[in-house]
């Protein structure tokens, strides 16, 4: 009987593990890897390409399931396509699994809803604690011009047909925009994602209104998406937007694009739902845990300079914005923003440095001025910089560029060697009439004056003399009102400018480094003058618009790219073509050509 007994248990025992060996397959074919409902097969080979690394293939696969997908698939879909997004615009490394990767943490941090708040103590001397008046009297004054630049923002903004600003009465923080997509995007075929010809101010408007929100979030809406009509290009084209945002350098942890409109929470004052739309929250934590691996790259960080030029003697001031994130490990970064003052020599000048731990979000307001209420700084180029490291010694860094103006509210001249090298202007040029300045009469004088000639032109030296200074010339009133460029000092004594000369203009295709047919010729033009003049030389001022992402690398660019078509196709050695740099406060995309030396 025992023996007996032992066979039956033996069998029962191999029977029941056939069956756990069967359940436990009819289970696992029944779920995915992640212990949810099994996922597609488009939805696997889109997962596989995001950690492979093939964000492109990914986001279009992601994009398919999101139209076609079930609800469950549409939302992870869309967790994907904001992962893509920010990998894009930060070149960082996917995680292993990235869907499996740390959730993001919410930071613990007061709602600024104004910018009395935005006064930090670090702006404080080191060497003399502020007393509680002058605070007070800072943060009212800060408040006072973001709230200045937020209104004029919106005044500006109300004048264009394709955006509508949605505040609610009583107050001057919107909490909603729609914008009509046709009107900063391109409407060809192929071109849906290209931001339009002349949006490059609208777009500037719209960062700089999302700068003086403070920390408030910003999510993006696609086109459809809140009427469940959703296409691939409207998609793309919100996420063209968020990287334009991203890309001015207003914090990741702000902005968002969300692609499922059933769960959204519109605001009453919204009556516009149509194109794209833009929802602020006020009240949302940040989220500075990064859910990518930065080990090879260091802390991912954000900064953002708005406006890009200020002047003291007008009471401007700018917000400047950092952030710093964690890693998904929670190993807390160390970070160092710093301000610099560009020297005429090219050196930096530090004159601000500010250190912390762990994942930060900062705004901030600079007036150019020392401590706030101290002397105002110099007019010139300003360096800000902010530099995250890891515990292994990684290091990432971002630097913005802000232009301090001069008393009059004109653009300083960015060329290094005309402030370091540049006489007296008592000194500048030669009167190509034979006359010295000191032979100039008091009419010349004053008509130089006034019109902020720079070195004298022989036909107004010679009629100057017998004409008042109140009635100019023929030749004097014949030419148009110089620009700074002809106010500058020049590097040398006989860089003048020819007499009767013709500033060339070349002018660049909107969204492309390639000039225009006429301004090809235009350099040719220029070429065959050279060759004239064996002696002349030409500068070089290269624009850019202030509202346009790192505005001073893309006028250097542009000056480069004219330098280089003057030298390699039409044989000017380098030695005669000067290259200066100027930032704009208007849409600027030119190239100014001028000769100079002996005719």
């Amino acid at each position: 009987m025992k023996i007996i007994f032992a066979k039956k248990s033996s069998l029962f025992i191999f029977l029941w593990f056939i069956l756990m060996f069967f359940y436990g397959d009819i289970i696992s074919s029944q779920t995915g890897s992640r212990g949810g409902p099994r996922l597609s097969r488009s939805m696997e080979q889109a997962i596989q390409l995001y950690n492979e690394g093939e964000d492109n293939d990914a986001m279009n696969r992601f994009m398919d399931i999101l139209v076609k997908g079930s609800p469950a698939e549409k939302a992870l879909a869309n967790e994907y396509i904001n992962k893509i997004t920010l990998r894009m615009n930060t070149g960082l490394i996917p995680v292993k699994d990235a869907a499996d990767a740390v959730p993001i943490q919410a930071v613990k941090q007061e709602t600024r809803k104004s910018g009395a708040d935005i006064y930090e103590e670090a702006a404080k001397p080191q060497y003399e604690p502020e007393t509680r008046d002058k605070k007070e009297l800072a943060a009212e004054k800060i408040t006072a011009g973001i709230k200045e630049i937020r209104r004029n923002l919106l005044l500006e903004l109300q004048k264009y047909n394709g955006i509508k600003i949605f505040v609610p009465t009583g107050e001057d923080m919107p909490n909603a925009v729609s914008i009509n997509s046709d009107y900063i995007f391109a409407i060809e075929p192929g071109k849906e994602t290209v931001f339009r010809t002349g949006a490059g101010k609208m777009l500037s408007g719209l960062s700089g209104l999302i700068f003086t929100l403070g920390n408030a979030s910003c999510l993006i809406i696609p086109e459809g998406s809140v009427g469940g009509d959703i296409k691939i290009a409207d998609i793309r084209r919100a996420i063209a937007l968020s990287s334009y945002l991203t890309g001015r350098g207003i914090s990741n942890a702000r902005i968002d694009v969300h692609l499922m409109g059933s769960d959204l929470r519109l605001p009453k004052e919204l009556t516009v739902v149509g194109g794209i739309i833009l929802l602020f929250d006020y009240k949302k934590e940040l989220r500075l845990t990064q859910t990518e691996d930065t080990r090879a790259k260091g802390p991912k960080v954000s900064l953002g300079v708005f406006p890009t030029a200020i002047s003291v003697y007008n009471n401007e001031g700018a917000i400047i914005e950092f952030s710093v994130f964690e890693s998904p490990d929670k190993e807390p970064p160390t970070w160092r923003f710093q301000i610099f003052n560009l020297q005429p020599d090219n050196t930096l000048l530090l004159i601000q440095e500010i250190n912390g731990n762990g994942h930060q979000y900062h705004q901030s307001f600079w007036n150019g001025r020392k401590d706030f209420f101290g002397a105002a700084y110099e007019n010139g180029k300003y360096l800000f910089s902010i530099t995250a490291s890891d515990v292994r010694g990684n290091e990432s860094s971002m630097r913005k560029m802000l232009l301090l103006k001069s008393q009059s509210g004109q653009e300083t001249e960015t060329s290094s060697k005309e402030k370091a090298g540049a006489p007296k202007k008592k000194e500048i040029g030669k009167v190509l009439s034979g006359k010295t300045e000191k032979e100039a009469s008091p009419a010349e004088k004053g008509t130089r004056k006034s019109v902020k000639l720079a070195p004298s032109k022989s036909g107004a030296l010679k009629t100057a003399k017998k004409t008042p200074v109140s009635k100019p010339s023929a030749p004097v009133s014949s030419k148009p009102e110089p620009t700074q460029d002809e106010t500058a000092p020049v590097s040398d004594a006989d860089q003048t400018e020819f007499s009767g000369q013709v500033i060339y203009k070349i002018y660049f295709r909107d969204g492309s480094s390639s000039i225009t047919p006429n301004s090809e010729r235009k350099l040719s033009q220029v070429a065959d003058n050279m060759n004239l003049y064996p002696m002349a030389k030409v500068k070089l001022t290269g624009y850019a618009y202030s509202g346009e992402p790192n505005s001073e690398t893309v006028a250097q660019n542009r000056a480069n790219f004219v330098a280089g078509v003057l030298s390699n196709k039409y044989g000017i050695t380098k030695q005669r073509i000067e290259i200066h740099t100027r930032i704009s406060e208007t849409p600027k995309s030119i190239v100014e050509i001028k000769m100079l030396g002996k005719e």
